[in-house]
């Protein structure tokens, strides 16, 4: 029972630490804590869910721009790359 009570708290946690909006254009955006690699991941994942081969990053910023580069929350915005055709 404490393991599954634990389980839960740390997803709930997890996924209440990171959003993803799909644009209505070409690209879309994740806000995360971490590093520029977890955003990346994070993209990839997202892309492969929906079909797609993966993500073009196009840029990473803080979602506070007051704090130091690399710091606080951020914002990865991407594009899918289209599965490629054999």
């Amino acid at each position: 029972m404490t393991r599954t009570a634990a389980i839960t708290v740390f997803c709930v946690a997890i996924s209440a630490c990171t959003t993803v909006k799909i644009g209505p254009g070409d690209s879309s955006t994740i806000t995360y804590k971490g590093d520029p690699a977890a955003g990346k991941d994070l993209a990839d994942r997202a892309c492969k869910r929906g079909g797609q081969q993966g993500a073009d990053v196009i840029s990473v910023e803080n979602k506070d721009a007051s704090l130091p580069p690399g710091t606080g929350k951020q914002m990865i915005t991407f594009r899918c790359s289209p599965v490629e055709r054999k």
